[in-house]
């Protein structure tokens, strides 16, 4: 397996779980003080959203898309030539 097909395979993981790893509920997180509590607004609420406001099933479409696509990255990397490099 080259660097060359490793690498952007790579960089495709850390951008997938870069935002999962953003939320996770760590102690450091856990720590530190609520922004609500900071600025004496009190607690914030939802406001409901209009219809034309929610995710179309097209955003679906395109996220299976994007996952199927990285999938596939994945095994075309991991695959194995047995190939001499010239040597």
């Amino acid at each position: 397996m080259k660097l060359k097909n490793v690498m952007p395979v790579v960089a495709a993981a850390g951008l997938l779980f870069a935002p999962i790893a953003a939320q996770a509920g760590t102690a450091a997180s856990a720590a530190l003080p609520k922004a609500a509590s900071l600025s004496g607004a009190g607690v914030r609420s939802s406001a409901p959203v209009q219809a034309k406001q929610k995710a179309a099933p097209g955003v679906f479409i395109l996220g299976a898309v994007a996952l199927g696509l990285a999938g596939w990255g994945i095994v075309e990397a991991a695959k194995s030539d047995n190939k001499s490099n010239g040597a």
